[in-house]
C-alpha cells in the first residue's frame, strides 16, 4: 500500500521537472528568436549604410575630380605665365617649387587645353552643317505648293528689244555728213503743229 503513493509522488515530481525544463527551453527559444531578429535588422542597416556611403563617396569623387581639373588648369596657366617672362624651365621650376618635368608637363597640358578650345567652335559649325534637320524633309516638300497645269502653260513674257538706232549714212569723200533730223530740230519745227493759242 505504501508503494503507490511513492510512485504517484515521483510521477508528479517528474512532471514538474519536465515542465521546468520545457519552460527553460521556451525561454531559450525566445532568446534565440530575439538574437536572430536583431542580427537580421543590423545586416539590413549595414547594407543601407554601405549603399548610402558609396553614393556619397561617388559624389565626393566627382566633385574632387572636377575641382582638381580646374585647379590644375589654373596651375598650368601660372606655369606658362612664368615661362612667358623669358625665364628658363630650370629657374621656373625652382621659383614655383616644382620639378622641371612638372613644368614641362604643365606647359604641354596648357597648350593641349588651348588647342581643344580652339577646335570646339569648328566642330560645332561642322555638326550644324551636317545636321540632317537643316535639310527640308519629305513632309515639308509635300506641303509646298505645286504649280497647276494652267500656271505652267503660261508663256513667259517676250523679251523687250531695244529700239533700233537710226541709220547713219557716211558721206562720200569731200561731201558734208548727212545728220538725221533729231527731235526738236528746226526741220521738224516747220512741220510741227502748234497747239491752239500758242501762236503769236
Amino acid at each position: 500500500m505504501t508503494q503507490k503513493p511513492r510512485r504517484s509522488s515521483r510521477a508528479v515530481q517528474a512532471r514538474e521537472a519536465a515542465r521546468e525544463r520545457n519552460a527553460r527551453f521556451r525561454e531559450l527559444e525566445d532568446e534565440r528568436l530575439r538574437i536572430a531578429e536583431a542580427a537580421i535588422l543590423i545586416q539590413d542597416e549595414i547594407a543601407d549604410f554601405d549603399e548610402e556611403t558609396e553614393r556619397r563617396v561617388a559624389k565626393l569623387r566627382e566633385e574632387r575630380n572636377s575641382q582638381l581639373i580646374e585647379k590644375r588648369q589654373q596651375l598650368d596657366a601660372l606655369v606658362v605665365e612664368m615661362l612667358d617672362t623669358e625665364v628658363p624651365a630650370q629657374e621656373a621650376s625652382e621659383r614655383l617649387g616644382m620639378s622641371v618635368g612638372q613644368v614641362r608637363a604643365a606647359k604641354k597640358s596648357f597648350e593641349q587645353t588651348v588647342a581643344a578650345l580652339a577646335e570646339s567652335p569648328a566642330d560645332d559649325a561642322t555638326a550644324t552643317a551636317s545636321d540632317p534637320a537643316a535639310a527640308p524633309s519629305a513632309d515639308d516638300a509635300a506641303a509646298s505648293p505645286v504649280p497647276s497645269a494652267d500656271e505652267t502653260d503660261v508663256a513667259p513674257p517676250a523679251p523687250q528689244t531695244a529700239p533700233a538706232a537710226e541709220s547713219y549714212d557716211f558721206p562720200p569723200p569731200g561731201g558734208s555728213p548727212a545728220v538725221p533730223a533729231q527731235e526738236g530740230s528746226p526741220e521738224n519745227l516747220q512741220n510741227a503743229t502748234l497747239p491752239p493759242g500758242s501762236a503769236g
